[in-house]
């Protein structure tokens, strides 16, 4: 019988947030901020696809059959996701801890 390896395993991200969670009545196209968000942030060695979704999450993994660092990420936005809750998810995205002045240019 194989051995199961570390590296055989799907790596999906799932991480809840409270911050995710946070809604907004205001009116603007969350999908453009979202797209204009990953131009600014630019996750590194990662393909991300936007879709619209029933709440917001993130999803993560490793992209099979290239360099180990290769990365894929699906980012799904609610119609009343707020500008930091998609902002937060997209820095979640680059693997960094959301910085005070990432997020100011994020909502600039």
């Amino acid at each position: 019988m194989p051995t199961l390896r570390l590296d055989d395993m799907h790596d999906v991200y799932f991480e809840h947030d409270r911050v995710l969670d946070e809604t907004s009545d205001e009116r603007f196209d969350r999908m453009a901020f979202a797209m204009h968000a990953l131009e600014l942030v630019r996750p590194a060695r990662t393909t991300v696809a936007v879709c619209p979704g029933a709440r917001l999450r993130v999803e993560m993994g490793r992209t099979w059959g290239r360099d180990p660092d290769e990365r894929w990420a699906m980012l799904s936005i609610p119609p009343n996701a707020s500008r930091r809750a998609i902002a937060t998810a997209i820095a979640e995205l680059a693997r960094a801890a959301p910085r005070p002045y990432v997020l100011d240019l994020l909502f600039a």
